[in-house]
This record gives C-alpha cells, structure tokens and sequence, in this order.
C-alpha cells in the first residue's frame, strides 16, 4: 500500500457483535455503518480477550493481555508510560486525537491521582483549559462514564454545564419522558433533547476536528461512544424508534444455568437491594464488575424494552457515524481514510437468561463487531478468527509503521485478501474485582469454547460451538468429553498458566 492514510477509530460501548444489519440483524436499522460494510470487510469472528471495559480498550491500544499492560479489572489505571497505538503513529507522522470514551483511568479515582480520566480532576484548578496530551493523544475531548453518570467530569460535562445549565438532571430517570417499568429501574425513555446528549456531542466534537484538520500530517481520530451500555436510557425520537412487541425473545433454554459454575446463581438479586443506578450515584463497597443478573425477576415486557432501547441507542450512534463519514466526504478525504468500527466488548440481553455482563465469557460478551474499510482493504466477508489483542500489530503492518513486540499477532493479510485464514485459535482471561474465585481463562477455537476457573477447579464451561453455536449445554462434565477437556487444559497451562493475581493495584471502585 503506498501512501499514508488518515486512520479513524470509531468505537462503542458494550454493543454484541449481532446488533448490526451487516452482521445480520434483521430488526435494528444502521444503514451508515452498512454502508461502511459494503465497501468493505466485515469480521464475522472478531473477539476481545476481555469482556470488561478498561481492560479490553487498554489491550486494543497496547497489543498486550491485561496482565501483562497491568489494567486486568475496573478501578485499575493504565500505567501511563505503556506503549500505545497512539505513540506508534506519533512517530510516524500523525496528528492524534480522541473524543468520547476513554476509560484508560478509574472514573471514581481521588483527586490526589490528577486523572483526566476520572471526575475529581475537573474541580481542581490544572483542569482549566487542559485538552491533553494524554496516552499518546495530542489532544482529547473527554467525557467520563454513561447515562446519569455522564454529567459530572470530563469536556462534555462543562460543555453542556455551559449551553444549558439545568439540562444534566433531565438524564435522570425521575424526569423519564415516561416512567421506567417497576420492575426494571434500568430502563427509561431520557428527558435530555437529542441535541444535547453526549452521542451527539462527540459527533459534533469529531466533525470539528476534522474541519479544522490542516491536512499537513496524517490524522488519527479516535471516536469513543458510551453507547449502548446499560443503563437501557436513550433520548427521543430513538426511545420510541422500536416496538418492544417486535423484538424477539432471547436465547435461553429452560435450566441451562444449573450445569454452569454456580456463582452464575448465587448473584439473582442485586447486592444488598442496590440497584446499577443507584451504584452509580453513591457506589459504596465494591462489587463484582459487569452487574451480571438472571432475567428472572424481570418480566417480558421489561426485557424486549431494554433490547429495544439497546436498539434505539445503536441506531442513534448508526446516525453520528453516518454525520462523521459524510464530513470526511464532504471534505475530500473519504478515499484516503482507513475507517475501523468496533466496541469494546458485547451484552447478554437476556441470552441464557443473563443481563449485563459479568465473568462468565459467553461468547455474546467476548464477540464484537469489526468493519473496516478505507485504502489496502478489499471488501467482503472475514469469517477466520481475530482479536483486538491483534490490532494494534494489524495496523502497524498495514500502515507500516514498524513492527514493535506485542502480544497480538497481525491479520494483515487478511484486510487484503478476504480468503486468507485468522487464528487457529486465541485466549481470554477475566480478572475479578471482588470475588476470586471467578477467575477465569478460556480457550476459543473454531470448534470450541473452552474455559477454566484455576481457583476453583470444579468449576468449568465447554461448548462444542459446531452443534450448540448459542453455548447452551455446557459439557465441562460430561466424561464423554474428558480428553477433550485434558487437551485444552494442558495447553493452557503450557501456553497461557494462570495469572489471577496480575495487575496493578486498585485506586478506586471503578
């Protein structure tokens, strides 16, 4: 490839690779980030190795496992001196930049720390006017957190304190253009205009930097949505943009969670009454990372809201890349842009009778969705297995920047050539915050998704993912499939041994 394109990263936040039109949701309407596909490639097989936020963003930038970067679970901080994509386009020439989401530092983090990243930094007086540098990025435009959470830190929080000092009450769900359902506070229709919400202010903050991008150097813009992570909250007209009645129902089958490790069970109420809500408006003693929940108290109604909020929240995100992709047309630049959409991580959504997510690595949490498009990518289909673990060594290749020791393997053969393979097979790893014993690794090949819990040996999940694609029967103990499981479990430990206690130390509950 000759030349030296701009790269733009779009990402989103816990967004199931299956929530798209491109990868064959019939329901939800994205026609940009269609578009996108169809000129094109689409990995139908794209994974992270961490479902958990901070750990799966700081592996795409590094290229390394959470235990070797240091950020293995929420409430960590990524040591700033890691190298990052961002510093291997530095180098090369780019001018770097990143609205939105970041989440590299805890959120809650005292002011002591002087995180960016986290609220307390905005009341103190070196906030004033500071836009960056930051992680390899020259400047940012920063917001912190989701939902309510979203109006206390960070670029966007002044930005909207700014134009409409009252509006940050209006994400509430007391002033819900309708009330949220009794038995699921996470779900409301948000009061705060469209124009004002933070989706919107990140496209807006994005068409801004690409307006005033000089074209001297190449650019590297990173797009951050919080989007669509729960709470289930979006703004009209998106609220209303889906008739729950036509979402279909979850995948789940009767008594399929009593053959998983039992922790899955144990955790059917929320801790101690508390709702997600109300954690993130007084947080308190630190729980387990994701919130995972049965469906069980929830009724059908509720949970075909939430999935259509999901959607209106996907379609609303559909519409500010569509704002952003056209700015770059409109600019001239559309043809010299390599364009990456992605997320962080997926959502259960009731599939297994499970919400949010949480440490059991369910491929609707470790499978996201990958389009790419832009110079040196031929369109079509990618079905061979690949990692965000990889793409840091994928961009380098592709770009040629200079290939650096990481823990990912490049996939740049296959942007060129849509038949050429992905991995054999990858790892993932899940760090827990409060409960060891849900410390996990697992094993994903085309065949099968295997995983083990090292502090609790009895524990354990297989699924032969030719016959059961949706991870239904788990067949960890079943002695027909014994070797099978020695197999795997020898080759974790020759490949990938346990590392429950990696990381660096926790500064805050998230």
């Amino acid at each position: 490839m000759s030349g030296t394109p701009n790269v733009l990263v779009i990402m989103t936040d816990q967004q199931r690779a299956d929530s798209l039109g491109c990868t064959g949701n019939s329901i939800v309407q994205t026609p940009n980030i269609d578009a996108l596909a169809r000129r094109g490639a689409v990995f139908h097989n794209h994974h992270t190795p961490h479902q958990i936020c901070s750990p799966s963003r700081s592996t795409l930038f590094s290229g390394l496992y959470a235990r070797h970067h240091g950020l293995t679970r929420n409430g960590v901080a990524l040591p700033e001196k890691t190298p990052l994509l961002t510093h291997d386009l530095k180098a090369a020439g780019y001018q770097t930049h990143g609205v939105g989401k970041f989440h590299f530092q805890p959120i809650l983090a005292g002011k002591e720390h002087m995180m960016p990243d986290s609220n307390a930094f905005w009341d103190q007086p070196e906030s004033e006017d500071w836009n960056g540098p930051f992680y390899g990025f020259d400047t940012v435009d920063i917001l912190i957190g989701e939902s309510v959470g979203a109006t206390e830190g960070g670029h966007y929080a002044r930005w909207l304190n700014a134009v409409a000092p009252d509006a940050a009450a209006l994400y509430s769900p007391e002033n819900a253009l309708e009330p949220p359902p009794d038995d699921m506070d996470e779900v409301w229709k948000s009061a705060i205009p469209a124009e004002l919400h933070y989706n919107n202010w990140i496209a807006d903050r994005s068409c801004d930097f690409l307006k005033a991008h000089d074209g001297a150097d190449p650019f590297f813009l990173f797009v951050s949505f919080p989007d669509p992570h729960h709470p289930f909250s979006p703004p009209a007209p998106w609220c209303d943009m889906y008739d729950p009645q036509d979402i279909p129902l979850p995948s789940a089958l009767q008594g399929e969670l009593t053959a998983m490790p039992s922790y899955i069970l144990e955790g059917n109420s929320e801790e101690g009454g508390k709702s997600y809500v109300d954690f993130l408006r007084n947080p308190g003693p630190p729980r387990e990372q994701g919130f995972l929940q049965t469906t069980q108290r929830f009724s059908e109604g509720s949970l075909r809201l939430a999935i259509a909020h999901t959607y209106g929240l996907v379609s609303m995100i559909d519409d500010c890349v569509g704002r952003i992709l056209a700015q770059l047309d409109a600019l001239g630049m559309a043809d010299d842009t390599l364009v990456l959409f992605s997320s962080d991580h997926g959502e259960l959504l009731g599939d297994h009778g499970l919400i949010r997510k949480g440490p059991c690595p369910y491929r609707s949490l470790l499978r996201v969705p990958l389009v790419m498009a832009g110079p040196g990518v031929a369109k079509g289909p990618r079905s061979g297995i690949t990692s965000h673990l990889d793409l840091r060594a994928t961009l380098q290749a592709h770009l040629g920047l200079g290939q650096t020791a990481t823990d990912g393997q490049s996939f740049a053969d296959m942007l060129a050539r849509p038949d050429a393979p992905g991995r054999d097979y990858m790892f993932a790893e899940y760090h827990p915050r409060t409960r060891m014993d849900t410390y996990n690794q697992s094993i994903l090949t085309p065949e099968w998704r295997f995983t083990q819990y090292p502090e609790n040996p009895a524990w354990g999940e297989m699924f032969n993912l030719r016959s059961d694609p949706g991870e239904h029967a788990n067949l960890f103990a079943d002695p027909e499939y014994a070797a099978q499981r020695r197999l795997f479990t020898q080759q974790m430990k020759q490949e990938f041994p346990p590392a429950a206690k990696a990381g660096g130390p926790s500064i805050a509950t998230y």
